[in-house]
């Protein structure tokens, strides 16, 4: 029968693969049949994993450190429709079949899906130094899914947005991020495939693609055609007012001109201000029949008299 990993086991799971002491791996070892070498033929990847596979150049670069030293970490897999399904170790894998080796080492874990689902994501995020946004948000929303269905018993006693609170605190705790951050990250999964390359590539930032999430489909595909045509980058203030056109139902391309040909309030050229002096400071000056025209005019021939002749002694 497949195992089952408590939470708290998975989440220390890097504790697994390095860092153990001698006994301590043996103990490891031997509760799981140990490390085999098994054929590359064999093993397959985990599909729906949310992380990309290494670019060539890094790819070739690790086939060389395999190469030089051998696979250090063993590649985790389980048994899976006669085959192996890699749980940890997709690049190991990919760079051991570059440099042709037919045998690679690996820890055979019986476990079930949710908990494959696990070992895959935690694995990566405590492993790897580098994740794109995209690569958080789906790890974060499989763990989420996965430990609320593994909580279900807490459901007898807790909300649904108590659970969902629960397990984000749990995510958060052990991914580093804030709860904030993990529910942040998770809402980018609702971007379309453009947007989210663009967030991936730094074209957009963080919490504008977070308000962006809350477009429907459609408004994102125009919204993504709109700014690719008319070449727009999006800021704080125009992915809020965008969120807003699509809570009220007014998203459409009007609102797209107005959004994007607003001029934002910094660059405004500022208001002309309007100078206004009592009748009664002035009428010691003017004559009581005097308009407004001539006073404007008698005001200005003093202000000129003034300046060229400031300074001078009288």
């Amino acid at each position: 029968m497949a195992k089952k990993m408590f939470n708290t086991d998975i989440f220390n799971l890097k504790n697994h693969l390095d860092g153990m002491e001698p006994e301590q791996a043996e103990t490891e070892q031997q509760a799981d049949g140990g490390i085999q070498q098994l054929p590359v033929a064999k093993l397959i990847p985990f599909e729906g994993q949310p992380f990309r596979p290494y670019p060539i150049e890094k790819l070739r670069e690790l086939a060389e450190d395999i190469n030089a030293n051998g696979i250090l970490s063993p590649i985790i897999v389980r048994p899976y429709v006669g085959r192996y399904q890699i749980l940890a170790g997709h690049n190991r894998t990919s760079a051991a079949k570059l440099i042709g080796l037919e045998t690679v080492p690996c820890i055979i874990k019986g476990v079930d899906d949710n908990t494959a689902r696990l070992i895959v994501v935690n694995t990566n995020l405590n492993q790897r130094e580098e994740l794109l946004p995209s690569e958080k948000a789906f790890a974060y929303k499989m763990q989420m899914e996965v430990l609320k269905q593994q909580g279900k018993r807490t459901d007898l006693t807790l909300s649904h947005d108590d659970t969902r609170l629960d397990t984000a605190i749990l995510v958060a705790k052990n991914s580093g991020d804030s709860r904030a951050n993990v529910f942040c990250y998770i809402r980018l999964t609702n971007l379309i495939k453009p947007l989210l390359d663009m967030v991936d590539n730094k074209q957009l930032a963080f919490m504008v693609s977070v308000n962006l999430s809350y477009l429907k489909e459609g408004e994102q595909s125009r919204l993504h055609e709109y700014i690719t045509v008319h070449r727009k980058s999006i800021s704080l203030d125009q992915s809020e007012l965008l969120k807003m056109h699509s809570k009220d139902g007014s998203f459409g391309y009007a609102a797209l001109d107005e959004v994007f040909t607003k001029q934002p309030a910094e660059d405004k050229p500022a208001k002309k201000k309007k100078v206004q002096i009592s009748y009664w400071k002035l009428k010691r000056y003017i004559q009581p029949d005097t308009s407004p025209e001539q006073a404007e005019e008698y005001i200005l021939t003093a202000l000129e008299f003034y300046e060229q002749h400031k300074g001078q002694t009288v």
